[in-house]
């Protein structure tokens, strides 16, 4: 234990005690001068910092309901979209059914009109012919009293009548 009487590790009782009063000393004085201060800058810290935390907190609470309060304004949108399509289809698909309904009604009715038009003119022809035959027999009866007809006058009378009947149908 010789290295304990000399070198770094020896013990001198007058050094010990400078030392420790030196440290007590320093340790007042710091004590009163800097250490309300450092407590103090570091409580405002900590408060700061509680602070900033709190703050952020409070910030994500409000994104989270601004998020929230987003997207239902969102799927409200959707669904009214969704709505409107449907609706537009619905119209669109009854406006379509009323068109076609009304172009098979009319072209019924213009069917209909060109039937009783045809049927008119079939009407109106055979009445013509019927008035035409009339008059044709007419013309050959009084022409056949008029005269004593012989064979081939009556034969070429009833060819010259068939020819007026077939030119006019």
């Amino acid at each position: 234990m010789e290295f304990l009487k000399e070198g770094l590790l020896r013990v001198d009782p007058g050094l010990l005690l400078w030392t420790i009063i030196t440290f007590i000393v320093m340790l007042l004085v710091l004590w009163k001068a800097a250490w309300r201060p450092i407590v103090d800058s570091l409580d405002a810290r900590a408060e700061k910092v509680r602070f900033e935390i709190d703050n952020a907190e409070r910030t994500r609470l409000e994104a989270e309901k601004l998020l929230a309060q987003h997207k239902a304004m969102m799927d409200n949108a959707k669904n009214e979209a969704a709505q409107v399509i449907s609706k537009g289809r619905d119209e669109a698909e009854k406006i379509k059914n009323e068109i076609v309904d009304k172009a098979n009604a009319e072209s019924r009715s213009i069917a209909e009109r060109a039937k009783k038009e045809i049927e008119l003119a079939k009407d109106k022809a055979l009445a013509d012919i019927k008035t035409e035959v009339v008059v044709l027999s007419t013309e050959i009866a009084s022409k056949i009293i008029s005269k004593n007809i012989k064979a081939e006058d009556q034969k070429a009378l009833v060819e010259e009548a068939l020819n007026k009947i077939g030119t006019v149908q």
